[in-house]
């Protein structure tokens, strides 16, 4: 199936903009419409927006995904293994990334960058694309995974990490971390969605009730993890439908329909915020909708722009965080425990202010240079 260059486009931007914002820790007095909201704060920010753009991106290429894999006559259960594979490396990834904010430096026997560093090679090793490779013989293949699987039990069962209260904890689910979250909103979105064929109705139903479980907060499914954040990715599946018949409608037509479900939310948000204050921590219905609104309209506008205007030469500076994009959110788990090994810190010019944030600028683009020059040596993440 052909793919469509403006879900390429804004997944590689969302990916770009995701390495910016987590860049922001770094800086000193930044404008507060760029920062997350604090806890319990009425606010939107423009940080709050990139994690729901992500989901949503992973939404638009749900069911082109799925149909390239009908198209080569994958079975049912084949296309169910790799999505269930999938979701198991995001989880793994994400409960690591998640325990390393919970490091005990006083009581471990290694430092975090260390630790740090290690796990993310050990990511590496096991989920490369070794199909990029050409050495001879398969044994590489078997060995190098084992190996990081290894590193990675030695490493849950040294770590060891502190609570709020500063009390030693062991390696646990506290919350899922980032990668944890896409991965569990994925299974359950792309199994319903192979499972019921992308049925328009079934993704209707599926994201009220997922909405509609985040406004109640209460019973046994509101248990699923990451529950709330599937509206976000169902959205970007239900765009990706209309898309998928633009045979039998104009361009502009799919337009209009993703700005209006861009309209709608926006103004369902706004009923909504007269009950619900707008926070990403608590994962309020109100964020839910306006980020939601957010993604929509951002989407038509690069829609508009790559797919309608023929506008892509804009695109190639960072194509490869839309190609290969893991590889790219994995990439700063180096360098910045690398700076910390190595002691190397920014005058406080360069850390300050709008100098700040153009200095976070330029280090996204240095990210997005050595993933190149990561993915041309093939060294590259597939799960």
């Amino acid at each position: 199936m052909k793919r469509i260059g403006s879900i390429d486009s804004f997944r590689g931007l969302t990916m770009f903009l995701m390495i910016w914002v987590n860049d922001f820790g770094s800086l000193n007095n930044i404008p507060k419409w760029l920062q997350h909201a604090l806890n319990n704060e009425d606010y939107l920010g423009f940080s709050d927006l990139i994690f729901p753009w992500f989901l949503f991106a992973m939404g638009l290429s749900i069911p082109f995904s799925i149909k390239n894999r009908l198209n080569k006559n994958e079975s049912n259960f084949r296309i169910i293994r790799h999505i269930t594979f999938r979701s198991i490396a995001l989880i793994t990834m994400g409960l690591f990334h998640m325990n390393m904010e919970m490091f005990n430096h006083e009581e471990s026997i290694i430092q975090k960058p260390i630790f740090v560093i290690l796990a993310t090679v050990s990511f590496f090793m096991i989920w490369i694309d070794y199909s990029r490779f050409k050495l001879k013989g398969d044994l590489y293949k078997k060995l190098f995974p084992i190996v990081g699987m290894m590193i990675l039990l030695i490493l849950l069962f040294i770590y060891i990490g502190k609570d709020y209260n500063n009390y030693p904890i062991r390696f646990g689910i506290h919350w899922w971390g980032i990668l944890g979250l896409i991965g569990w909103v994925y299974l359950i979105v792309a199994f319903g969605y192979l499972i019921f064929k992308g049925s328009m109705y079934y993704l209707i139903i599926a994201f009220i009730l997922s909405f509609g479980i985040n406004v109640m907060k209460t019973g046994i499914l509101s248990s699923i993890p990451a529950i709330g954040l599937q509206s976000f990715t169902y959205g970007g599946v239900i765009v990706s439908l209309v898309l998928m018949k633009d045979k039998r409608s104009s361009k502009i037509v799919s337009l209009k329909i993703i700005l209006l479900l861009g309209i709608v939310s926006f103004i369902i948000g706004i009923i909504f915020h007269k009950f619900f204050i707008i926070s990403k921590i608590s994962g309020t219905p109100t964020w839910v909708l306006l980020s939601l609104s957010s993604a929509f309209l951002f989407y038509a506008f690069i829609f508009w722009l790559v797919d309608i205007c023929g506008h892509i030469g804009w695109y190639k500076t960072i194509n490869v965080a839309g190609s290969a994009t893991l590889t790219c959110y994995l990439v700063p788990y180096f360098y910045y425990n690398f700076l910390y090994i190595f002691e190397f810190q920014y005058p406080v010019f360069f850390v300050t202010g709008y100098f700040g944030l153009l200095k976070s600028i330029a280090y996204s683009f240095i990210i997005i240079s050595f993933t190149k020059l990561m993915v041309k040596n093939n060294i590259q993440i597939k799960v």
